[in-house]
């Protein structure tokens, strides 16, 4: 049977039993009381009102959810933007510390280079200073002198030349012999510029070389005659002690071996 079939024997089932279904329902008075009714027809209407304020309420509760979720759309937007900003200016700072630090340590480069070119340059003032005094006292010396110097210092082409010429270590073995000879012939006016000749010499040489060769000997005035460090005056005794030193004498810094000893006069 379908439902269509169904459907019409149960609409003839009523109309064929209508007479006793009103009868029923003309009788429902007598079996329930009228109160009941309005009681629940109250209860009904009281229910369909607390229906329609659950519903207003769930629909301002809906409208506050959405606001609620607006809001909190918009704050995880604006976290977001912030957080893309505060890792850009992150990135922006690492960046520009880097490039800071690049900075000092070029600063820190360039300073020392300043320091050391600035060391150099006063080392070249200093040494060309002495270069020009050197080249002003050889000057003032005889033309026979410095007719025996040329082979050391040259003409007096420049004063490169004159430099050149000095730091030759051979050179300073002739200047000091030169001076000593000058010195132990006596009195001598230009014995005191060639001392001082011999000094910036001898600086020069060291000076020019990474590691100094050469050291002055330590004759001190009161020690014993000694012909290993020392050589004595043509008016000196035979055997005594130093009494005034002429000229200081050097050897080899690395083995100790003397070039020349010290001229010292003796009493």
């Amino acid at each position: 049977m379908d439902e269509k079939n169904f459907s019409e024997q149960i609409l003839d089932a009523i109309k064929a039993n209508a007479f006793e279904i009103k009868k029923i329902l003309l009788n429902l008075d007598d079996c329930v009381p009228k109160s009941d009714f309005v009681d629940a027809l109250e209860k009904l209407h009281q229910t369909e009102l607390e229906v329609e304020r659950l519903k207003k309420n769930r629909t301002r509760l809906e409208n506050e959810i959405d606001n609620k979720t607006s809001e909190i759309t918009d704050l995880l937007r604006q976290h977001t933007d912030l957080s893309d900003k505060v890792y850009n200016q992150r990135e922006e700072l690492e960046r520009r510390q880097n490039s800071l630090k690049k900075a000092q340590d070029k600063i820190s480069r360039l300073e020392t280079e300043l320091e050391e070119k600035n060391s150099r340059l006063a080392d070249y003032n200093k040494n060309y200073s002495d270069l020009e005094q050197a080249i002003a006292a050889y000057k003032n010396l005889s033309d026979e002198t410095k007719f025996s110097l040329e082979g050391i210092f040259g003409r007096e082409n420049s004063p490169m030349s004159f430099l050149a010429g000095v730091l030759q270590p051979g050179h300073l073995e002739s200047l000091f012999e030169f001076v000593a000879i000058t010195m132990n012939n006596g009195n001598n006016s230009e014995t005191e510029i060639l001392s001082k000749l011999f000094d910036f010499g001898f600086n020069a040489v060291n000076s020019g070389r990474r590691e100094k060769i050469f050291a002055r000997l330590n004759v001190q005035v009161g020690d014993d005659f000694s012909s290993s460090t020392m050589r004595k005056t043509s008016d000196s005794p035979q055997l005594g002690t130093v009494k005034k030193i002429l000229l200081d004498g050097y050897k080899y810094v690395r083995t100790n071996k003397i070039v020349k000893p010290s001229l010292v006069s003796l009493g």
